[in-house]
């Protein structure tokens, strides 16, 4: 039953409990008079019965079950855009779920980590604490994603990576966007030896698998540090900040190989823009966590092994004349 058929409903309801009421203080009082009343009286019992009859007819129709999906990204501050495609392409394939009677029916509960590594960890406990929550995407950064991940772990919470994330973490959750070793297998033909990292510490060469504003920093100033990136080098907010540093920076990510033909429209008639790297991944991500564990509309907790779901290979690209994602090798 939807809101706006209930409001009404509750309001019926609330106007019968208040003649209710009226109706048998009038009794109480008129006691010593029923003999006088006679047939008033049954007449009266006979309201109430049918005004019992009235509410609890007014009653919602039992409704399919719900449970929510939920996603922790960055939906304020510079990384906004990226926490926003995201979203998009999550909240495109819920609707698909839900219009198309998937049981039970899917909400989504996002959850705004500023990019910060120990927001995004906090946030867990947030989710933990509703029981409805079948699984978790996210965080789509790598640097929070490492942060995040091992809460969900030892909350019990079945997640799915959308960056990528250190070996150690993949047997435990789906890492649909690929670990530290699967990045660097794919990137090493392109930059020889280097090193996957989120420290600007560790000695170069590196692959920067950490935040947006150190990645763009050491490509102005030091950028002999930098061999290649992961899909942070995909991000806007790159452009902003590096500026022509960034120019030639080769970069490798999760490539899902095929996805609906129709997804670029209906994508972009949902979030008013094209679809980007993040969104064609996070919509790939939750698709196939739905097709391989509810190929029949129906999802239950109990058949989310995630570590079998399918992952995606890793592309290598290179960022070139004021374009994030021109492919330099795919499967």
């Amino acid at each position: 039953m939807t809101e706006s058929l209930r409001l009404p409903c509750r309001r019926v309801r609330q106007r019968l409990q208040v003649e209710i009421r009226q109706r048998y203080c009038q009794q109480t009082v008129l006691k010593t008079s029923r003999q006088r009343l006679g047939g008033g009286v049954i007449l009266g019992n006979l309201f109430l019965i049918l005004a019992a009859f009235l509410i609890s007819g007014c009653r919602p129709v039992s409704t399919p079950p719900v449970a929510k999906v939920g996603l922790i990204a960055p939906f304020e501050g510079p990384s906004r855009p990226l926490g926003y495609a995201v979203l998009n392409a999550v909240r495109l394939r819920l609707n698909q779920w839900n219009e198309s009677g998937g049981t039970p029916r899917l909400e989504l509960v996002a959850l705004n980590d500023d990019s910060n590594p120990e927001l995004a960890a906090k946030l867990v406990a947030q989710l933990a604490r509703d029981p409805d929550i079948l699984f978790v995407m996210g965080p789509p950064q790598s640097h929070t994603a490492s942060t995040a991940i091992p809460a969900l772990i030892e909350a019990g919470i079945p997640a799915i990576s959308l960056a990528p994330v250190p070996d150690a973490l993949v047997d435990q959750i789906a890492p649909f966007a690929g670990a530290d070793s699967s990045l660097l297998a794919a990137l090493t033909p392109f930059v020889g030896e280097a090193t996957p990292t989120r420290n600007a510490e560790t000695s170069p060469p590196l692959i920067w698998l950490g935040d947006p504003q150190t990645l763009a920093e050491l490509l102005r100033t030091r950028p002999d540090l930098i061999a290649a990136a992961g899909p942070v080098a995909a991000e806007e907010v790159i452009d902003a900040w590096a500026g022509d540093a960034a120019e030639g920076l080769i970069w490798a990510g999760a490539c899902p190989p095929s996805l609906p033909p129709e997804f670029p429209a209906e994508y972009a008639a949902l979030a008013g823009t094209q679809p980007t790297f993040a969104s064609a991944l996070a919509y790939a991500a939750l698709d196939e966590a739905l097709a391989s564990f509810a190929p029949n509309g129906k999802l239950s907790q109990m058949d989310l092994s995630f570590p079998t779901m399918e992952r995606p290979p890793i592309c290598v690209y290179v960022r070139e004349d004021n374009s994030c994602c021109k492919t330099l090798s795919s499967p």
